[in-house]
């Protein structure tokens, strides 16, 4: 049986020239960054996870945050310009982030976690509040919907969605340790749940 994330990532190394130009800020960007720097202060340590080419990797520095970039392709990274020093990034699974216990003051993850099949969520969204501290922040935005699968589109090659409800989702970030502060719910080319919580 197919790996839904290791062939979701042999699209994203496939794609990564395109999809780095290609990709452009979301309307709510500027708001969401500066609520997570209102909610850790300047100049504290954010884990961008599913950073690809570093769209928004770039802005949460210029925030003056210290964020470094984690993702699973190093095409995308190198599509980005961001493994040749431009910001610290590394390769790395969200399923196993090499992070260290209440390492960061904030995670960010953008479009990421929805490609994460459904059994591995929660193990997954543990490993995010163990390595965020006390009262640290973390923002989410996941495809809004039920169930998951291959969807071939804008590329034409199968990347794996899995959908999130707001209830569900509340619950788990709940049994990990955040309280969600704010919900959001917006649509383009699909359904976006987009999350801002605080850990307790």
């Amino acid at each position: 049986m197919t790996d839904p994330v290791a062939a979701t990532r042999a699209t994203y190394e496939e794609i990564a020239p395109r999809y780095a130009r290609d990709s452009k800020p979301f309307p709510e960007l500027a708001d969401d960054i500066a609520w997570l720097v209102d909610a850790v202060g300047p100049n504290a340590v954010v884990a961008e996870i599913g950073c690809g080419p570093g769209r928004d990797l770039r802005t949460l520095r210029a925030a003056g945050l210290r964020a470094v970039g984690f993702d699973l392709s190093a095409a995308q990274l190198r599509a980005g310009g961001l493994d040749g020093g431009t910001a610290p990034v590394a390769l790395a699974d969200m399923r196993a982030l090499p992070l260290r216990t209440a390492s960061v003051d904030a995670l960010w993850c953008q479009a990421a976690l929805l490609h994460v099949p459904h059994a591995y969520v929660p193990d997954t969204l543990g490993g995010f509040a163990r390595v965020v501290r006390p009262g640290g922040a973390i923002y989410l935005s996941v495809n809004e919907g039920d169930g998951e699968g291959w969807q071939i589109a804008r590329f034409n090659r199968p990347r794996w969605y899995t959908g999130h409800r707001e209830d569900d989702l509340r619950a788990m970030l709940a049994a990990t340790g955040f309280a969600v502060v704010y919900v959001r719910h917006t649509t383009t080319n699909r359904d976006w749940l987009a999350v801002r919580a605080r850990r307790s």
